[in-house]
């Protein structure tokens, strides 16, 4: 049970996991006087909250994918590559022919990148292609804490040796 052997590192309460899916849903909260926010989607599209840490020699990422409600339908923890993985399950899903996908992401330099094409790195151009073909996609900075749940899980993906996925 993925779950489980993540309890410690991730902070989620298990029952809620298991017996409440709806406790997944995202809401605003307070945590040391700063006030941590996600932001739902516009009816009719989904969205992958993703985030990547770096801790010296080791990458991770993470991601979790929400509908218009706020109700978390997939998510992944992985080594690296976190808008890549995350088009991949999504795409996997078979859901880009019907929804349109906003990827929220938590890091200044990478929405830089995705926004300015002048600021890429020249190695990325390839990358950056390849998400720009994609016409059902939408970028946009997640707000400050309302990345929490994609943050935790690339801590967890930095210990991985392999990318773990899941959706329902």
């Amino acid at each position: 049970m993925w779950v489980r052997a993540v309890y410690n590192e991730v902070i989620l309460t298990e029952s809620s996991w298991w017996f409440c899916p709806l406790k997944c849903r995202s809401h605003n909260k307070t945590y040391k006087g700063l006030e941590m926010s996600w932001r739902f989607p516009p009816r009719g599209w989904l969205k992958f909250n993703v985030c990547g840490v770096v801790f010296k020699d080791k990458a991770g990422g993470g991601g979790v994918l929400r509908d218009e409600d706020g109700v978390a339908r997939a998510l992944f923890s992985s080594k690296s590559e976190s808008i890549g993985v995350a088009l991949e399950l999504y795409e996997g899903m078979g859901w880009a022919t019907c929804c349109p996908l906003f990827i929220e992401v938590g890091s200044n330099v990478v929405f830089k990148w995705l926004s300015e094409t002048e600021s890429r790195l020249g190695k990325l151009h390839y990358f950056f292609a390849e998400i720009e073909r994609r016409s059902y996609l939408s970028f946009r900075k997640a707000e400050h804490m309302g990345n929490e749940m994609a943050f935790a899980l690339a801590i967890v993906g930095v210990k991985r040796s392999d990318t773990f996925k899941a959706w329902w």
